[in-house]
């Protein structure tokens, strides 16, 4: 990212080491993770949020606390121009921040103790990563065999009178799991593809093309199953999709 890199130079300080994140925005300003991986081709501005500093002007601050590091960073906020930003820390209650974080449909929170000093390469018990996952109900349409039963669930949603193919469902299931949904749905098996959109023509190893549709087993759509994603695409497709349970 060069223009993040040249805004940096413009700190004019003799030597800093920050710690941050480099985020795409989407129309509403929110970070996506789906637009930074097609940053080039949409044009997207990217943004380096930057929430720690660990050396600056040639002093180690590791071993200071959170606080004292961010007043540190708080004396450069007014450098700070895009595609530079200073994240925003608020000293709120844990639980009323995560409501409005879980209303605004966003990934997550970090939580750090304010005395807390910076542990490079190290877990700690300081700093907590809250992740918000999502639920839905998607429609099971079919299945790739493997093993005694299936390797990939096969998930869609009707979208008006279409059954639309969403994901190849692979995390979350456990032998017991995988084994209930094998008999909810064995006997549904039918020869005719459930979904309106396959083949799939996008180039992504995950695409059910034609090809990889000859080794699935389809089956009646009349069994639906509950699954935990990080969040959807603009596609409607599913981040980091895992089973969690059929549905009656």
């Amino acid at each position: 990212y060069p223009h993040i890199a040249e805004a940096l130079k413009w700190l004019k300080l003799s030597s800093a080491v920050f710690d941050g994140e480099v985020v795409a925005l989407d129309e509403s300003g929110r970070p996506s993770f789906q637009e930074l991986q097609n940053a080039r081709l949409t044009k997207r501005p990217i943004v380096y949020f930057i929430f720690d500093v660990l050396h600056l002007n040639g002093r180690d601050l590791l071993d200071r606390p959170l606080s004292a590091r961010r007043e540190e960073l708080d004396k450069l906020a007014s450098l700070f121009s895009d595609p530079l930003r200073l994240n925003l820390e608020f000293h709120v209650s844990l639980a009323a921040f995560t409501e409005q974080v879980r209303k605004l449909r966003l990934e997550g929170i970090v939580a750090k103790r304010a005395d807390s000093i910076y542990i490079p390469g190290k877990e700690s018990d300081a700093w907590r990563k809250h992740r918000f996952n999502q639920e839905d109900e998607f429609v099971i349409g079919g299945y790739i065999p493997g093993g005694q039963n299936f390797s990939e669930l096969l998930i869609g949603e009707e979208r008006g009178e279409d059954l639309v193919f969403i994901k190849r469902l692979i995390a979350g299931f456990v032998p017991h799991t995988r084994a209930e949904v094998f008999e909810a749905i064995k006997g549904l098996r039918t020869k005719k593809c459930p979904f309106s959109n396959l083949p799939e023509n996008r180039k992504s190893p995950h695409a059910l093309a034609a090809e990889k549709m000859r080794e699935c087993v389809w089956v009646k759509p009349e069994r639906r199953c509950e699954v935990e994603f990080v969040e959807r695409t603009k596609g409607g497709r599913l981040r980091h999709p895992e089973f969690r349970r059929l549905v009656d």
